[in-house]
């Protein structure tokens, strides 16, 4: 698949967006959400998609016409986000981790700064990278191999580095979405259809393998 110089940048505009979502929400976040114009990226990119995409994008759309204001928006998900990846009764239920889905058995979890947060943290010395010192989070956080993600995307296509395009698509292919399927699965164990959250993390699964797909045109 090759992408126009216009069609590159809405993508990386999704990606964008993504990684903010995973970071948690804020108001500001709940204001532009309820904006028309905020989710056009994603519905450009959506022919794009594998055809289950579209109504994934369509249940979040419902999702947020229950809200009228940003600040009933944002309570909604904030109360969702920490539900489900930072604190429940019943402990995490789904780390925003890669390193957490690295167990070999079924049902297990592995501890935090594995090897996938070792190799994260190579590949930002790799590029010349480092983390912000008040991140407070693992390399392997799903926001921030976003954001690397994106960092790959970018660069590649603007410096016309066929070789960093390529490492991006094979990031998003190989190294996140096994991972992040597996965190799709751990959400709808857990019960959360029609969440947002789980909607989002289904739509990311196919952006993901949608970004997989475009090295085949290098």
């Amino acid at each position: 698949m090759i992408l126009k110089k216009d069609e590159k940048q809405t993508l990386l505009e999704v990606v964008q967006k993504m990684s903010h979502f995973f970071w948690g929400p804020t108001l500001e976040q709940g204001k532009n959400m309820l904006q028309a114009s905020f989710w056009l990226p994603f519905e450009m990119v959506l022919p794009w998609l594998d055809s289950p995409s579209a109504e994934v994008f369509k249940k979040i759309m419902t999702t947020l016409n229950n809200f009228s204001t940003a600040p009933g928006l944002f309570d909604c998900l904030e109360e969702e986000y920490v539900r489900l990846f930072i604190s429940d009764r019943q402990g995490i239920r789904a780390p925003l981790y890669a390193s957490c889905y690295a167990a070999a058995g079924p049902g297990e979890r592995a501890p935090l700064m594995g090897e996938p947060a070792l190799a994260m943290q190579d590949r930002f010395r790799s590029k010349g990278l480092s983390l912000a010192g008040d991140i407070g989070e693992p390399p392997d956080h799903l926001s921030i191999e976003l954001e690397y993600l994106y960092f790959l995307l970018r660069k590649g296509w603007n410096d016309n580095n066929n070789q960093l395009a390529n490492e991006a698509s094979s990031f998003a292919f190989e190294i996140m979405l096994p991972w992040v399927m597996k965190l799709q699965q751990t959400l709808a164990e857990v019960g959360t259809a029609g969440l947002f959250y789980p909607l989002l993390t289904t739509l990311l699964c196919a952006i993901l393998q949608l970004i997989g797909r475009l090295n085949q045109a290098l």
